[in-house]
């Protein structure tokens, strides 16, 4: 299949939203004398985090986790996440919870041998049912009789982040010997962090100084968003020219370019796909087709207004001029069904942004003009997200 035929498969799903692909068939437990329906996720079952409240939990959303309280001990789950935290000590799952349906799902090892063996006074596994032990069952039921049904969770919102080149692709050089690979690579490991700390799922495409082809990332960035609508793409890269003395910054989503200087960026980013094993073959159009596909889509209005917050923040701070939003046919933004954006930073090829980009201040601030950019995004697109708060 062509890539425009795959994505014109997949487009208009983007606002209906897709069936969990992962998961099959639906496992019972016992809990408290009352049947837990769950799931089966990649061969396992996994029980939904709310039906802790049937055990005397209280669950509330808090931070981008979920928090489970009984009595004087807390609980943090995490999405996505093979650790949770129990007080001052952590403790790893048997897999990392998953959302499914819009609530957060536990492996069946936690409620079967976790809890039991946590709290042997509270909890026992027996006959393949969790039960109370005694004058635990009798509060429990009057505290869940009496209690209001919990909120709905919004939806966990994604945003996947691609630090440009790596490995044996070591992009632009600057003069003073920046690598491009590298100092993308700072940039997106710093706003991880702070994403994570203002609730957000974030996955990298890469963490560490290895090669990820270009049709691999928007591959990757797609199965992390599953079935979930509220996920966006950011890839970040270094700018470079044939003349030291261009400065700025500039940010684009995937369309046809409208001037010479957008397709020499594109051709200077899609180079990369020289280091691939299995590069597409030159006769390929299937670019072309998908930004035929994509013209006057959803994908192409969300991509450009994610692209306008940012270098709205950008102007803020960044002492080089606004070169404004622009578009082109970047292989790494192909096939991401989620608005996406490429972000250039600085020119490497210039001296004094090669100075700035290699240091702290300026990658902080960088990172605070994208997490504040993703903000914005979603605050100005709430309507749209068919799941979100």
């Amino acid at each position: 299949m062509s890539i425009a035929r795959a994505l014109r498969s997949v487009v208009p799903c983007v606002l209906l939203g897709f069936a969990a692909t992962s998961v099959h068939g639906q496992p019972v437990l016992r809990m408290a004398g009352q049947a837990v329906r769950g799931v089966e996720v990649d061969g396992s079952a996994a029980y939904p985090v709310g039906s802790l409240e049937r055990l005397g939990f209280r669950v509330v959303e808090s931070g981008g986790s979920l928090v489970a309280t009984l009595d004087t001990d807390t609980l943090r789950f995490i999405p996505l996440s093979p650790f949770f935290q129990a007080g001052s000590r952590r403790h790893q799952l048997a897999y990392a919870p998953r959302e499914v349906d819009g609530a957060l799902h536990l492996p069946e090892q936690f409620f079967i041998q976790w809890l039991p063996n946590t709290y042997p006074d509270r909890f026992v596994f027996t006959g393949g049912a969790l039960e109370l032990r005694g004058s635990t069952a009798m509060t429990v039921a009057r505290e869940v009789s009496t209690a209001r049904p919990a909120p709905a969770r919004a939806a966990q919102r994604v945003v996947v982040i691609d630090p440009g080149h790596g490995g044996r692709d070591p992009g632009r050089i600057g003069p003073n010997g920046v690598r491009e690979k590298d100092v993308t690579l700072e940039i997106a490991q710093r706003l991880a962090r702070v994403l994570r700390e203002r609730g957000y799922e974030v996955h990298l495409t890469r963490t560490t100084d290895t090669y990820v082809s270009l049709p691999e990332r928007p591959k990757l960035a797609n199965e992390w968003r599953g079935d979930r609508p509220v996920a966006v793409f950011l890839s970040i890269h270094a700018n470079a020219a044939p003349s030291s003395s261009v400065r700025g910054f500039e940010t684009f989503f995937l369309s046809e370019a409208r001037t010479a200087d957008e397709r020499r960026v594109a051709e200077m980013e899609n180079e990369a796909i020289r280091f691939d094993d299995h590069p597409p073959a030159a006769a390929d159009d299937g670019l072309d087709q998908v930004l035929n596909t994509l013209r006057s889509d959803f994908l192409m209005r969300a991509s450009h207004d994610l692209a306008a917050v940012i270098q709205d923040r950008f102007a803020s701070f960044h002492p080089g001029p606004n070169r404004g939003v622009k578009r082109a046919g970047f292989y790494v933004l192909v096939g991401t069904i989620m608005p996406a954006v490429l972000i250039e930073t600085a020119f490497l090829s210039n001296r004094d942004e090669a100075r700035l980009l290699n240091t702290r201040s300026f990658q902080e601030k960088i990172v605070g003009g994208i997490a504040d950019g993703v903000d914005e995004f979603f605050r100005r697109n709430e309507h749209l997200w068919v799941n979100g708060s």
